[in-house]
């Protein structure tokens, strides 16, 4: 095993402090009903301006300059299987590191029966997905 030198070290502990946290503006749409996003490399926290919805948090996992965020709901059902519901966002960052503008997501869901010693799947639902903007986008 490699030693591994002490600025090494240094770097990757103080990578999470050089993270920049975005928050931007979501307009108003019949999907969203508008509100603000906490764009971060590895969270998304989507607050919808809609009283009955609470705050999404969901976790992302950054590639260059996109971030896949998911969050997802495993439901039983009556006959032993199970539904799972998943919201997939997906962000485009700009080149120089800046928020993106739009934000595309998908809501998938799926239908699982029990079979044998697990789960199979039953049904599949299509995912359309839509676009979103954000904007005045500010660091915290």
């Amino acid at each position: 095993m490699k030693p591994i030198p002490p600025f090494a070290v240094l770097v990757l502990l103080a990578g999470p402090a050089f993270a920049e946290t975005w928050r931007c503006q979501v307009p108003y749409d019949e999907v969203n009903g508008g509100g603000h996003v906490t764009l971060e490399d590895d969270r998304m926290v989507f607050v919808s301006n809609w009283p009955h919805r609470d705050a999404e948090t969901l976790k992302c996992i950054r590639t260059g300059l996109t971030s896949e965020c998911m969050s997802a709901d495993l439901v039983t059902n009556r006959d032993g299987g199970a539904s799972v519901f998943a919201k997939l966002y997906s962000i485009g960052w700009q080149k120089d590191g800046g928020p993106p503008a739009m934000i595309t997501a998908r809501h998938l869901s799926a239908i699982f029966e029990n079979h044998e010693e697990g789960y199979a799947m039953a049904e599949a639902f299509p995912a359309p997905g839509y676009t979103f903007p954000v904007t005045g986008c500010k660091t915290d």
